[in-house]
């Protein structure tokens, strides 16, 4: 049996678990392009006095918002399986 320095057994990891965590990750890293834009709008402080033209960005970042949270949320729970999934491998 293979262990660690304090004489722990090491957990039997296989690529596909690797690859799947990979994967969650690589979605969360695709959201680093968008949410600038959200933090844009948020941070100025120069807004226009148009209130029509406030209304269409405040619409156009909340919807930007809601998927991103939605996706967000789902990953989080996915990332929460596998783990879980990967906390409760054999151990070789």
């Amino acid at each position: 049996m293979i262990q660690t320095k304090n004489k722990q057994p090491i957990k039997e990891i296989s690529h596909q678990d690797i690859y799947e965590v990979y994967d969650v990750w690589e979605q969360l890293q695709s959201w680093q392009e968008v949410l600038p834009v959200l933090e844009k709008f948020f941070e100025d402080k120069e807004r226009p006095v148009n209130k029509q033209q406030i209304a269409k960005k405040y619409y156009a970042c909340s919807q930007i918002f809601t998927v991103f949270y939605l996706d967000f949320s789902q990953s989080m729970k996915k990332m929460e399986k596998q783990l879980l999934e990967l906390r409760s491998k054999k151990k070789v």
